[in-house]
């Protein structure tokens, strides 16, 4: 009776946090095709620039009698761009697109697991590997998507010959998380898979 309602327990968590993944996902890249749209039909584009070292220092001392001096530099800043080339428009449109198929990938992966877990052999069918090459597409397309960004920037700088942004690739570890979270998934997955082998087998 303990091992059913263990199991049910961990059903229930499973789809719930299954469910919160698809939302999650779907909504990120339904909003960013809508945010992205928006901003070729009024001729801007919006990417993450990140200002040159030594650029956007300041300081704050607060009311002036707190003796609590803030000091630090401007770092991440969302910029909003006209008059870059169509070359640059349809980079910069790559990237976020390439940065949306990652969210889709979850998106999709949250889809099977609900699925499976519908059925009365959840771990079975090697589930573990469905979650293993998601996590192979979220890391492909999180660095891709990276790397573009990047490149943008640097396609941006160049056309407007300024310096006052950094040209610098900027790693975002988020990707790299999300990716080994799926990889331990795939694992406790590929273990639950070899446990309900052995429990069919005592059947």
């Amino acid at each position: 009776m303990n091992t059913q309602r263990r199991t049910s327990l961990g059903r229930i968590i499973l789809y719930v946090l299954s469910l919160g993944t698809l939302v999650y996902a779907l909504g990120i890249v339904v909003f960013g095709v809508v945010a992205l749209a928006t901003q070729l039909a009024a001729g801007t584009i919006r990417p993450t620039m990140y200002w040159s070292e030594g650029q956007m220092q300041f300081t704050d001392t607060g009311d002036g009698t707190s003796g609590i001096l803030i000091a630090g530099q401007g770092g991440a800043v969302v910029s909003s761009i006209t008059g870059v080339s169509s070359s640059t428009v349809a980079l910069y449109v790559t990237a976020t697109l390439v940065t949306l198929l990652a969210q889709l990938a979850l998106g999709v992966l949250a889809l099977l697991l609900l699925k499976r877990l519908r059925s009365d052999r959840p771990f079975a069918d090697s589930t573990w590997r469905i979650v293993a090459g998601s996590s192979v597409a979220v890391l492909t397309f999180g660095i891709v998507g990276q790397l573009l960004a990047w490149w943008t920037r640097v396609a941006v700088i160049s056309e407007s010959g300024g310096s006052n942004f950094s040209t610098s690739f900027v790693f975002e570890p988020l990707t790299v998380a999300i990716t080994l979270s799926l990889a331990l998934v795939a694992v406790a997955f590929r273990a639950a898979e070899r446990l309900q082998y052995d429990s069919d087998g005592l059947v």
